[in-house]
Formats: structure tokens, sequence, C-alpha cells
């Protein structure tokens, strides 16, 4: 296919992408009764000193993504890598395009840009940031995995079974990632959004090529940074909502973060606010309030990000002079 008919197709599946989650964000907000003052007044309810701990925290989760890009950088182009500064820059602007566009899209795009600087190929840069996410979508299905069993036999078996998988079952997933791989690139086909299909298989495939030993680190990292959003999201919906109990939210963020990283909407829009309502109503919220929250938390995770990027783009300025 000729270059501009590709690029056309792109911009309009982007374009697409914004209507659909915007539509779905307009029909939560109607159908729940939801009001624009009832989302401020959550929002107002969060104490500024929060701010400083959500810059923290999504400081450490770019920084956590861009360590992980530069290891599969180092092992799959012989040694060969950039600075953690302007991996980090690059990192965090395609993680701030995200939210307009498919964020599987985004950041592949804004580090090969980085790379390219660095004597890297754009080819080689967006196709190792595709495998690093690819692997970031993996530990959350171990995580909803592990969520299940804890409900099932509770907390310690849940514990020994993560690391067991972690330990024993990562090189059985080599197997299992190119099944993966597979059944994706036929659903791409099916629902014809096959290019944004393919970037996911092609990054899965990637990771079936790795070593256990590189497996392991990286998604120890993934694990690691897991932790730090699921932390982040729960612990803001318990200052909204506040008498929340976060256990079950905990148990259900898996399946909330797998829907949100659904490749045609651009940082899950709409349909993650429908699941964190889902989760919030089974607890026995109000629809109102929980479609309220569910917005609000959007909105305050943004405007951290939005503190902290300043200073994570610095931190790639200087490397780079």
């Amino acid at each position: 296919m000729p270059k501009h008919q590709t690029l056309g197709r792109r911009i309009l599946w982007t374009l697409l992408g914004l209507v659909a989650g915007l539509t779905l964000l307009f029909l939560l907000l109607k159908k729940s009764g939801a009001t624009l003052p009832g989302i401020a007044q959550a929002i107002g309810s969060v104490p500024w000193p929060t701010y400083l701990l959500i810059m923290v925290a999504q400081s450490l989760m770019v920084l956590l993504a861009a360590i992980k890009w530069r290891i599969v950088l180092s092992e799959t182009l012989h040694q060969q890598t950039i600075p953690l500064g302007p991996a980090t820059s690059a990192t965090a602007t395609g993680a701030l395009l995200g939210q307009l566009i498919s964020i599987q899209v985004s950041v592949p795009i804004v580090r090969a840009w980085i790379a390219r600087k660095h004597g890297i190929s754009a080819h080689a840069a967006a196709g190792t940031s595709l495998f690093e996410q690819s692997l970031e979508l993996l530990t959350l299905g171990l995580a909803a995995l592990t969520g299940l069993v804890l409900i099932t036999f509770g907390t310690v078996f849940a514990t020994i079974s993560m690391l067991v998988i972690f330990v024993v079952g990562v090189p059985a997933l080599k197997p299992t990632l190119r099944v993966i791989a597979r059944v994706l690139r036929q659903i791409g086909k099916l629902v014809r959004m096959g290019s944004a299909f393919t970037l996911l298989t092609d990054g899965l495939n990637q990771a079936a090529n790795q070593s256990p030993a590189v497996l392991h680190k990286l998604m120890g990292l993934s694990l690691l940074r897991y932790i730090l959003i699921a932390g982040l999201n729960v612990g803001l919906m318990v200052i909204l909502l506040p008498g929340l109990d976060p256990l079950p939210l905990l148990v259900s963020f898996p399946l909330i973060l797998l829907v949100s990283s659904v490749p045609f909407l651009p940082a899950g829009l709409g349909i993650t606010e429908v699941t964190w309502a889902s989760a919030l109503f089974l607890q026995g919220i109000d629809a109102a309030t929980a479609a309220e929250a569910a917005v609000s938390l959007r909105i305050v995770t943004i405007g951290g990000f939005l503190l902290a990027y300043p200073l994570l783009v610095l931190a790639g300025h200087k490397s780079y002079r």
C-alpha cells in the first residue's frame, strides 16, 4: 500500500478511536446521571500534597519503562543502547501523546525519533519498544490471573502461584506468547484493525525469542511498575470515595488496566471509566457517584503527570546536550 494511503488510514483510525472514546465517556455521564459539579467536587477532595506523591509515582513509572526499553535495546542490538535521560524523555512524551492517540503507536514513534539521534535505526527502536510494551501486557495478564486465584484460594496461595509463574513458568511462556500472537493477529483481521494488532503480535513474537534470564528481569520490572500503578490508582480512588474497601479494587484492577490497553482507544478513553464505574457500582456505590469518581480519577492522574512531565523531559534534554 502506498505510504500516503497507510498514513491516511492511521489518521482515520486515530480520529475514530478518539471519537469513540469521547462518545463512551459522554454516554457514561448521560446514563449514570453524573454532573460536572459532582466531578469538580470530587477533584477538589484530593489534597494538594497528594499531587506531589502522584508526581513521584508517575515519574517512577516512566523511569521503569525507560529502563526496560534500554535493557531490550541492549539485548537485541548487541549492547547498543541510549542514555537513560533521553529514554525517559521519549517514554514520557510518548505517554503524553498516548492520551490522544493509541499509546501502542505514540510511544514507539517518539522513541524511534529519539533513538535515531543516538545512531539507532527507527525500525529497531520501534520494534524493541513494542516488545517492552507487550511484556507489560503479559504481566498484567498474570496479575489478573493471580487476582482470580486470590479470590478462590486466598492470599498465600496467590503469592506462591505468582512466584512459581515468574521463576519456573517463564520458559514455558515462550510457546504461549507465540500462540497469543497468532490469536491477536486473527482478531485484528476480523475487526479490520490489522495494523494495530500487528504491532502487538510483533512485540509478543520478539518476546518469545528472548532468553529466560532477560524475561525474568523485564517482567520483574513490569511487576514493580504494575504495583506502582495499582497503588496509585486504588489509593486515589479511596481518597475520592472515603470508606471504600480497596481490596476488591486491587483484585479487579488488572482487568481495568487490561481494558485500558485496548489499542484502538487513546489511553482506554471511555471504556476505562465504564469499567471503573462498573467495579464501583458492584461495591454498592450509586451510578452517578461511581461515574464521577471514575472521570475524576483520570483528570487527577493526568494532572499529576503534567506536573511531572517537564522534569522528565528536562532530564532527557540535559543528557542529550
